[in-house]
């Protein structure tokens, strides 16, 4: 895998950065905290998705962006002899080949499985094959022997080994119980052979008594037969009989009803002639009811008339009241127009003198800040400079005139004094311009006298625009309302006029009392109305009740006729009790008879089915007994080939792991003795897994804590060079992350002469550290800066001598 490109757009500080990636040493140099790790986090999550990001996913948006802007992360890389681009976002995912147009890939999972797929590395073992950071290397070291060998087994893919064999025990600790359950309980076949033979003499036995109970219940159903008609005819007589005497008790109720109908007529009869002389005297009292009618209608006109004119009135006397306050607020506000255009004024040129205001304070404070970063960042600078110098004398001191140049690398001897003076001379200068700058910076911490003026002059036109803002804004309301006056002024005079106009048209001259007196005249003569209403609807009905009364005689006449009639009927069906209880015990008893046989039939053919069941269920006991024997022995089967695999995967492993330990220390060792110049030249790794380091081939009893870093970080790289090797893919990349931590500064030139050396392995190898003594070591140079203004990380390259290439990467 070969990195040539990346483009970040909203990725955590990550606004807008496009980096090319080169061959050879790659240095991504800057402080902590300015983003040179997201630049990794954001490669793995192009090629692993959300698993590989630091925290929520909803975290990895730029900070400062708005809240649905894009998240996008597009990667180019090499592998295989084909060209991979990934354009990922945080709900998509696109992988496309060869610079093709099309997608292979497509989706958040599908894009992640087919470049795990290519890879042939799951995340872990990419993160552990390709990516190698400080604090993964003092995890290493910290672990314990069986940790230790636990990790390594894991990484190298052995753990699928140990997975694979806890499966095969709880399977066959699975068939052991199983095994024990079907044996358990088991029943005897010779004790179901016998079952099924008693069961079968049963069932010959019941089915001889199932044939006679058949025979019993034919003769008692033969008996029933014979009986059956006679029952039949007794039930039809008495049914026939009951029916003419219901008949008969009918017909009698219906003459009571026609004689009760025919005396109600004749009493409606007799009602009716004294209606119709009670009628005769309310007609002349209500002859003069017409003229009374008409009489109050008009009355009630003149009633709502004077009701209307009070309400007219009042209405006039309220608008009146309404006009006389308006016309004396129009008076107050009809300053207000001039007002308006007064202020506007004021505050247009108010306004001119704020902008001028606003330009000089932010002059100022530019000016007080680019001073104040600019100081800050030197004061920065000299201080790590200087303690590079006091690190460099005490080394020289601590050598003598014996010890070699941390420069040209050679031996110092008459010129220590030279070289150590100049170092002390360049620290004092340091120092003294430090301690300048660190004053200048304290006096930067507050503003300046300049800046506050400013702020305070922009601070007080603001507050004087906002004043006479106010003040302009009740002026524009009080227009407004003097023209929403005036209009409703006009209104009301429109409204006056209509309403005198309408006052002048009323009638007038109501006399409450006659109108009084004459309603309750009408009240008097509209209930006489009612009752010769009554009594003209009573003389109506007088045809319907002699009609009414003609009918019941009719009807009861009938009903007499018909009485006589059903009388013969029931002397003609000859109907006698006693006859017909005596067949109904009879058929009762033949009944009965017949039921005893078929309930001792069904007894019996019960207990055939029992027996015939008993014979089965032993037969299919048997068989299940047959089936669980062969289930048992294809599950003592499964368990000796269930033993023999864990006997074998314990072999496999133990194998594999003699074999790790060796291949691993020929691989560090390797690398150690390029990395020591050939001081050490060998790492074993013991039983245990402990980590040994040979000194011309002896172990050497203590080292210091920079050499056990450089045996952890040989390690690691042998431990990547292993993965890569047993995933089927070369190593081509190596990415070290602040392992120069614990390193004086011998070492750390020797790790980076290391990696040099490492470019046959490895076609780029790139380092991310906040030290700049290497620069000048490295091929290209990566500088991350973070923008506090901004809130985000620009990255830059640089030459290996620090000159600026290029403000931001474009490949």
């Amino acid at each position: 895998m070969r990195l040539l490109r990346l483009d970040l757009e909203n990725f955590r500080q990550h606004a807008s950065t496009h980096i090319a990636f080169r061959p050879g040493l790659t240095g991504i140099i800057g402080p902590n905290g300015s983003g040179k790790s997201t630049i990794l986090e954001a490669i793995t999550w192009a090629v692993y998705g959300a698993a590989a990001a630091r925290g929520r996913n909803e975290s990895i948006r730029f900070s400062r962006a708005p809240k649905r802007s894009r998240v996008e992360v597009e990667l180019l890389f090499e592998l295989g002899g084909h060209e991979y681009r990934v354009l990922r976002t945080m709900h998509d995912a696109e992988v496309f080949v060869d610079g093709g147009m099309r997608p292979v890939a497509t989706g958040l999972g599908g894009a992640t499985t087919y470049l795990q797929g290519r890879l042939g590395m799951n995340r872990e073992e990419f993160f552990n094959t390709y990516f190698t950071g400080q604090k993964e290397l003092q995890f290493l070291a910290n672990m314990g022997p069986t940790e230790r060998a636990r990790f390594l087994n894991r990484l190298l893919g052995y753990e699928r080994l140990r997975v694979a064999q806890d499966r095969v025990r709880v399977r066959r600790t699975e068939l052991r119980h199983e095994l024990e359950g079907l044996r358990t309980g088991q029943a005897d076949p010779a004790e179901l052979e016998k079952q099924i033979a008693v069961a079968k003499d049963r069932l010959d036995a019941a089915s001889r008594d199932l044939a006679l109970a058949e025979a019993a219940r034919s003769a008692a159903a033969e008996r029933v037969m014979k009986i059956v008609p006679l029952w039949n005819d007794a039930q039809k007589r008495r049914e026939n009989a009951r029916e003419n005497a219901h008949a008969i008790e009918s017909a009698e109720k219906d003459i009571e009803s026609a004689v009760r109908d025919a005396d109600r007529g004749a009493r409606a009869l007799e009602a009716i002639a004294q209606a119709e002389k009670s009628l005769s005297a309310l007609a002349g009292q209500l002859a003069d009811l017409p003229d009374l009618v008409a009489r109050e209608q008009t009355l009630a006109e003149l009633r709502r008339a004077a009701e209307r004119r009070e309400l007219l009135e009042a209405a006039e006397r309220a608008l009146v009241d309404e006009i006389t306050m308006a016309d004396v607020r129009i008076h107050t506000l009809e300053s207000a127009p001039s007002l308006v255009s007064q202020y506007g004024s004021e505050i247009e040129k108010a306004r001119e003198s704020l902008a001028g205001a606003e330009a000089t304070a932010e002059t100022a404070h530019a000016e007080w800040t680019g001073r104040k970063h600019e100081t800050t960042t030197k004061l920065r600078s000299y201080r790590e400079r200087a303690q590079e110098l006091k690190d460099k004398i005490r080394e020289l001191q601590k050598a003598g005139p014996d010890g070699t140049c941390p420069t040209c690398e050679r031996p110092l001897r008459a010129e220590f004094t030279t070289v150590v003076g100049r170092f002390e001379d360049e620290y004092y200068t340091l120092v003294q311009d430090g301690k300048w700058l660190g004053q200048r910076e304290k006096q930067l911490s507050t503003k300046p006298d300049e800046l506050v003026a400013a702020e305070s002059a922009r601070d007080q036109l603001r507050s004087a625009i906002e004043e006479q803002s106010q003040r302009l804004a009740r002026c524009e309301q009080a227009v407004q309302e003097l023209w929403t006056l005036a209009a409703e002024r006009r209104k009301k005079d429109e409204r006056l006029t209509g309403l005198r106009a309408e006052l002048a048209a009323l009638p007038g001259s109501y006399d409450p009392e006659a109108h009084l007196s004459l309603r309750r005249r009408l009240d008097e003569l509209r209930e006489m109305e009612k009752r010769a209403a009554a009594l003209t609807s009573t003389v109506a009905a007088r045809d319907e009740r002699a009609a009414e009364q003609a009918d019941g005689g009719k009807r009861a006449a009938a009903g007499r006729r018909r009485v006589t009639v059903l009388r013969k009927e029931a002397e003609r069906i000859g109907y006698d009790e006693a006859g017909f209880l005596k067949i109904r015990a009879d058929h009762e008893a033949a009944t009965n008879a017949l039921h005893g046989a078929e309930l001792h039939a069904v007894e019996i053919a019960g207990r055939v089915q029992a027996a015939e069941e008993a014979r089965r269920g032993a037969q299919r006991e048997l068989k299940a007994y047959q089936k669980r024997e062969q289930t048992a022995r294809r599950f003592e089967r499964e368990l000796r080939h269930h033993s023999e695999l864990d006997t074998a995967l314990s072999s496999l492993r133990q194998d594999l792991n003699s074999r790790v330990r060796p291949e691993l220390s020929e691989l560090a060792g390797a690398f150690l003795t390029e990395i020591t110049d050939g001081r050490y030249n060998a790492i074993e790794i013991d039983d245990d897994y402990n980590i040994l380091v040979l000194d011309e081939g002896e172990e050497k009893p203590v080292i210091s804590g920079g050499e056990e870093d450089i045996a952890n970080l040989v390690l690691r790289l042998a431990i990547s060079q292993m993965i890569a090797e047993r995933a089927g893919q070369q190593l081509s990349i190596l990415i070290l992350d602040e392992v120069f931590g614990s390193l004086d500064v011998e070492h750390r030139d020797n790790v980076v002469m290391l990696l040099h050396k490492l470019e046959g392995r490895f076609e780029q190898v790139i380092v991310i550290t906040h030290i700049e003594g290497i620069r000048e070591s490295l091929d290209n140079v990566l500088r991350v800066e973070y923008d506090e203004r901004s809130g985000c990380s620009r990255v830059s390259e640089e030459s290996a001598s620090g000159s600026l290439w290029a403000p931001q990467l474009v490949p």
